[in-house]
C-alpha cells in the first residue's frame, strides 16, 4: 500500500539521461554541443558552463540547432535537480519543434513531462510522455520507446496501478536485455529495482539497484550512482539493515560534498536522519536534518519540500515534542499543496494519521480518534475491495494502540497517586516523628525540672535542720 511512503527520492537516473540529445540532421553539429551530448552525464556543471558560454550565439544557429542546444540544457538541468529551469528550457524547446518528428522533440517531450512531475502535475506530465512515446513508436527508435515506457511506468505507480507499472518495467527490462546497450540497462535497472522496493520485494530489488550502480559505474555516470546509492541504503532501511544503509550514506555524502552538489548532499543528510530516527538515535536524526535544513534552498520538488518537513515531524514526535511536531506536519501538508493526483491523496494521509498519534500522545484520544476514523474513510475511498481486509488490520492496529496508549496513561495515572500517597504517607511520618522527638524533649525536661525541685527541697530541708 501507498499508505507507508517509501522514500520519496524520484530523481530516476534522469528521466532522459541515457539518450543522446541531438538529432542526425544533415547539418553536422558544432564539436563543442557534440561534447556536451557526450558529457553531460559524466559532467553536469562543466557541461553547463560550456552550453551557457554559447548562448549568446543563440540567434545565429538553425532551428535544428537552437532546439538541441534547449533539449541539451534541459537535460543538464534534470541532471542537477534544477527542475524549474528544465521546465522553462524545455518549453522554450517544444515551441521551437511543435510538430516535428524528431529525437530533439522527443526528448523534450519527455523532459518536458519530467519537470512536470517534480512538480506533481501528474495528469500534464503523462500526456508529454504518451506523446512522446507515440512518436518514437512512429519514429521505430528503439532506445526513445524503452525511454518512454519506463516514462510511463512510472505514471501508472504513481497513480497507484502498481501491476500495470510492473509489467510495463517487465517489459522494458526485455527490451533492454535484446538491446544490450548500457546506459538503457542501467537505467531500467535502476528504475525496476525502485519498483521492487516500493512493492517490499527488498531482496530483488537490491540486487537490480546494484547491477544499475556497477553500469553507472562503468558509464562514469557520477551523479546517477549517487542517486541510485540512495535508493540501495534506503532499501537495506527497509530490510532492516541500518548499519549498511548509514555506510551507503556516508558514501554517498562525502561523494556529494566532494562534488559540490547541494541537492545530493540534501538527500544524504536526509538519509542519514531517517536511519538514525529507525535506529532511536534521535539527537542525531535532529542534527542531520539541521544540517539538510541548510541545503533546502537548491530543491526544486514540491514534494520533497513536503517530505523534508514531515520527516523532522516524525522525529520531534519521537522527541516528545508534539508542539513541533504538529508545527511540522501542518507545513508538509502547506507544501504539498492541493491534492491534484491519486499519489497526492494517499500521501496526505500521512498527515491525518500523524496528527492522530499526536492527538493520543497528548492524552486527546477523542481528536484521537475521530481523526483517525476520517483517515480510514479517505483511505478505504481511494482503495478497492480487495484491500478491504488491509484496511481492517489497520484499524484493529489503531484501536490496539490506542487501548495500549490509555492504559499507558492510567498506569501513569495509577504511579502518579502512588507517589502522592507515598508522598502523604512520608509526611505522616515526618509529624509523628516530630511529635515523639517533642514528647520524648518534654520528657526529658520534666524529669530535669522535677529532679531540680527535689534537689532544692532535698536543700531547703538540710538548711532547716541546721
Amino acid at each position: 500500500m501507498k499508505i507507508c511512503a517509501v522514500f520519496l527520492f524520484t530523481t530516476l537516473w534522469l528521466s532522459a539521461a541515457a539518450v543522446h540529445a541531438a538529432d542526425q540532421t544533415q547539418t553536422a553539429q558544432p564539436e563543442w554541443l557534440v561534447q556536451i551530448q557526450q558529457q553531460k552525464n559524466i559532467r553536469p556543471e562543466a557541461m553547463l558552463q560550456l552550453a551557457k558560454s554559447h548562448e549568446a550565439d543563440f540567434g545565429n544557429w538553425s532551428l535544428a540547432q537552437q532546439a538541441s542546444w534547449l533539449s541539451e540544457l534541459s537535460l543538464i538541468y534534470e541532471a542537477l535537480g534544477r527542475h524549474r529551469d528544465q521546465l522553462a528550457a524545455a518549453e522554450r524547446g517544444l515551441a521551437l519543434v511543435p510538430d516535428q518528428l524528431s529525437k530533439t522533440h522527443i526528448e523534450l517531450l519527455y523532459s518536458m513531462g519530467y519537470a512536470l512531475e517534480m512538480h506533481r502535475e501528474y495528469a500534464q506530465a503523462n500526456e508529454y510522455y504518451k506523446k512522446g512515446m507515440a512518436l518514437a513508436t512512429e519514429l521505430k527508435d528503439e532506445k526513445l520507446m524503452i525511454q518512454g515506457q519506463l516514462n510511463l511506468a512510472a505514471m501508472l505507480a504513481e497513480e497507484n496501478q502498481d501491476q500495470e507499472a510492473l509489467q510495463t518495467l517487465k517489459l522494458a527490462y526485455e527490451r533492454a536485455v535484446k538491446l544490450n546497450d548500457k546506459e538503457t540497462l542501467a537505467s531500467v535497472n535502476a528504475e525496476l529495482g525502485l519498483m521492487y522496493t516500493m512493492l517490499m520485494s527488498d531482496e530483488e530489488a537490491r540486487k537490480l539497484l546494484e547491477e544499475s550502480y556497477r553500469l553507472f559505474d562503468e558509464l562514469g555516470w557520477e551523479k546517477s550512482k549517487i542517486s541510485v546509492w540512495y535508493n540501495l541504503a534506503m532499501t537495506y532501511h527497509y530490510q532492516s539493515k541500518p548499519e549498511l544503509a548509514l555506510e551507503i550514506f556516508d558514501k554517498m555524502l562525502k561523494a556529494s560534498l566532494q562534488a559540490e552538489d547541494p541537492v545530493q548532499t540534501y538527500y544524504a543528510y536526509l538519509g542519514l536522519a531517517t536511519t538514525s530516527r529507525g535506529m532511536k538515535k534521535y539527537d542525531a536524526a535532529v542534527a542531520y536534518m539541521e544540517q539538510a535544513d541548510a541545503y533546502l534552498p537548491h530543491l526544486q520538488s514540491t514534494y520533497q519540500l513536503s517530505e523534508h518537513h514531515f520527516e523532522k515531524a516524525l522525529i520531534y514526535r519521537a522527541l516528545g515534542q508534539t508542539s513541533l511536531a504538529f508545527q511540522e506536519v501542518d507545513l508538509a501538508a502547506e507544501q504539498l499543496g492541493n491534492q491534484r493526483n491519486v499519489s497526492d491523496k494517499f500521501y496526505a494521509l500521512h498527515f491525518d494519521r500523524l496528527k492522530a498519534r499526536l492527538y493520543a500522545d497528548n492524552g486527546d484520544f477523542e481528536k484521537a480518534y475521530n481523526l483517525f476514523d476520517q483517515f480510514f474513510k479517505n483511505y478505504v475511498s481511494l482503495q478497492d475491495d480487495k484491500r478491504d481486509l488491509q484496511v481492517q488490520k489497520l484499524r484493529l492496529s489503531f484501536d490496539a494502540e490506542r487501548q495500549q496508549a490509555q492504559n499507558e496513561l492510567l498506569q501513569k495515572d495509577n504511579e502518579l497517586q502512588a507517589l502522592r500517597l507515598l508522598e502523604i504517607e512520608h509526611k505522616r511520618q515526618m509529624q509523628w516523628l516530630w511529635i515523639g522527638l517533642f514528647a520524648s524533649t518534654s520528657l526529658i525536661l520534666l524529669i530535669l525540672l522535677l529532679w531540680q525541685w527535689r534537689r532544692r527541697r532535698q536543700s531547703a530541708a538540710a538548711t532547716a535542720q541546721g
